[in-house]
């Protein structure tokens, strides 16, 4: 069970019952995840961001949520360039070193595993916040948590995944956070970008097949750095969505580079923005039980 000094490794870790416990501890949090601080309930207790690769939304998120809680953050978002990454230093002595210094990690990396491997000499938990193209499990949290807050349930929904799933991680996570309940899932992409065998669901090319049958939109970029790809050419846009539902929601973890119309962002159902709201919340979340203080 998911609680105080657990690592956050991986989205499998999650069960259904934590999923619940995390969402409503989210829910709590959500009022004070934008305009002022919950309290000092992590006064003392400080948090280091430890980034391997460029992040604008999760490190702030991470980092916000720890000040809304009363605690403090260190910070290295260039860990390749000016750490002891840099002399050679291992990842497992990396973890044994900082959790000295600190009370809770969260990491990313470009490399799957990289997270785990440091938390293999951390004395204190270890957060997830990307490892390369295996997950994201604070993201796939959120999203699950955005689509909660619009339908009430996630039991009975058809989650439509469209872009790069094979080289993403968020549909990655999405998936394993997802499929912990009774979802109907549609993977939308085009050849060389479909999601991985062992992940079950409907596959189409076309957007436009199944539109009209989606409850969720998840839409992710190419992950263009993770490989030397070709051009792939899918949008959504005004167009698409007059064939959708009108209670069917749109999320991306952001950024966009092409494959979310700004036009969207109007419509009523375009939920991107908000779901960075919804992950300083989440993250709020995750560190109060972490750090003992979740109900």
């Amino acid at each position: 069970m998911f609680g105080h000094g657990s690592h956050l490794l991986s989205s499998k870790d999650l069960t259904r019952e934590d999923l619940e416990r995390i969402f409503e501890e989210a829910e709590k949090m959500l009022p004070y995840a934008r305009k002022e601080k919950f309290g000092d309930i992590l006064a003392g207790k400080v948090l280091a961001t430890l980034f391997y690769e460029p992040s604008t939304r999760t490190r702030f998120s991470f980092e916000a949520a720890m000040i809304r809680l009363g605690g403090q953050v260190i910070s290295n978002p260039e860990m390749v360039i000016t750490s002891s990454a840099a002399k050679g230093e291992s990842l497992k002595d990396t973890g044994e070193t900082v959790s000295r210094f600190a009370d809770v990690i969260a990491m990313r990396h470009f490399e799957a595993g990289a997270v785990a491997e440091l938390a293999k000499g951390s004395s204190v938990p270890v957060l997830n916040a990307g490892d390369g193209s295996a997950d994201h499990p604070t993201q796939g949290l959120l999203d699950a948590f955005t689509i909660w807050r619009e339908f009430g349930s996630l039991d009975g929904l058809t989650i439509g995944m469209m872009g790069d799933l094979k080289y993403g991680r968020v549909p990655h996570s999405q998936y394993e956070i997802l499929s912990k309940f009774g979802v109907k899932f549609v993977f939308i992409a085009a050849d060389g970008l479909e999601m991985p065998d062992k992940y079950e669901g409907e596959r189409v090319k076309d957007v436009s097949e199944v539109i009209s049958d989606l409850d969720v939109l998840a839409v992710t970029r190419v992950q263009k750095e993770r490989f030397d790809g070709g051009e792939f050419d899918y949008r959504v846009d005004s167009e698409l969505l007059k064939s959708a539902k009108e209670k069917m929601i749109v999320i991306h973890p952001l950024p966009r580079v092409g494959e979310l119309a700004e036009e969207v962002d109007a419509d009523s159902r375009a939920k991107y923005f908000d779901q960075i709201t919804n992950g300083v919340a989440v993250r709020m979340a995750l560190l109060r039980i972490v750090c003992g203080y979740g109900e």
